[in-house]
């Protein structure tokens, strides 16, 4: 266990018990959260669609005034166009109601930025509709309650997620994407990565990723699961293995069974490979320590062996006991990555 988890620690993955070890062993299936985990959660607007009778400027300024309050990555894309384009104005009354968005007063308006609330005008609703197609993540902006258009961000998925997911599936698991972004945006990630569009859960409010779990883990499988907001530590915490990106939130880190201290995807597989090399090292190690007694003591206890030789051998198996772990020593990731403590990112949350 010191070998392991120190080998763990060196490596950037922090392990937080030995229970820990036996879950990785069981494990058959892996939940990844999408936004910040499979894909680097830095979000860009790529078009500003305003409604008849409203201003495109002005809407994005009103809509980046409410998002400069929050810290979810597709407000802080949204604040940092309004920003770009100029002075954002004031917000007052700030809300955020997770999963469905944020709310604000902004020059007397009521502006709310998030999902749609009933139908849409046909021309948003046709903007709504292709932004989904081409894996984008809109959101609408209503003004004293009026739909007046509709922002897409989109974000990019991490160049080493592809590789993650191929190597958690050599380890035997089935990945699944999970996320409170639309379907058409969550399939376009999963087909980056290699994940079975079957097993997409999409447009998930945060409250329900628990239920999607225990559905999961009802059906039989033992399920694992990978994020890094606020609104994963519940469903980290009920999974049979929660494993948390550094880069999230503290809460999020402290529902996790295993912390990997950067936001590399890759490090997971790391993770569930040196659980399960400690774990085959402790079940060697027992195996041969009792083999030389049981087969030495008898033998000595009725005379066919000198007692010195069987406390040789008694010593010898301890010392093949720490031999055989100081192996672990030498355990090595599956890609260049070695420690990543250059920088300490920044801890925010996700609702996808």
């Amino acid at each position: 266990l010191m070998v392991g988890t120190g080998r763990g620690a060196q490596m950037g993955l922090l392990i937080k018990g030995p229970e820990i070890l036996e879950s990785t062993r069981r494990v058959d299936t892996i939940v990844m959260d999408k936004t910040g985990t499979v894909t680097a959660g830095v979000m860009s607007v790529t078009d500003v669609h305003a409604a008849d009778g409203f201003d495109r400027d002005n809407v994005l300024a009103k809509a980046a005034a409410v998002e400069s309050a929050s810290e979810h990555p597709i407000a802080r894309a949204i604040a940092r166009a309004g920003a770009e384009a100029g002075t954002l104005p004031e917000v007052t009354d700030f809300a955020n109601t997770a999963g469905q968005g944020v709310t604000g007063t902004v020059d007397g308006a009521v502006v709310t930025v998030g999902r749609p609330a009933g139908d849409l005008p046909a021309d948003l609703h046709q903007a709504f509709a292709a932004a989904q197609e081409q894996g984008g993540t809109p959101v609408i902006v209503r003004i004293d309650g009026a739909d007046a258009g509709v922002i897409t961000v989109r974000d990019t998925v991490k160049p080493t997620s592809a590789e993650a997911v191929a190597g958690l599936k050599a380890l035997g698991l089935t990945p699944w994407l999970l996320t409170g972004d639309n379907a058409g945006a969550a399939r376009v990630v999963a087909a980056e990565v290699g994940i079975d569009p079957a097993h997409v859960i999409a447009e998930v409010m945060p409250e329900d990723k628990v239920a999607q779990i225990e559905r999961l883990q009802n059906e039989g499988r033992t399920v694992a699961m990978v994020g890094d907001g606020v609104n994963d530590a519940a469903a980290l915490a009920r999974a049979d293995l929660g494993l948390a990106m550094g880069a999230g939130t503290d809460v999020a880190i402290e529902a996790s069974d295993i912390t990997l201290m950067n936001d590399d995807l890759r490090s997971a597989v790391d993770a569930i490979r040196l659980s399960r090399r400690t774990l085959g090292t402790i079940k060697g190690n027992l195996f041969w320590a009792f083999a030389y007694n049981v087969a030495l003591i008898p033998v000595a206890a009725i005379g066919l062996l000198n007692p010195m030789l069987a406390g040789v051998a008694m010593a010898f198996s301890s010392v093949f006991v720490v031999s055989n772990s100081l192996r672990l020593r030498r355990f090595t990731s599956t890609h260049d990555a070695t420690t990543h403590d250059e920088s300490t990112p920044d801890k925010t949350g996700s609702i996808s």
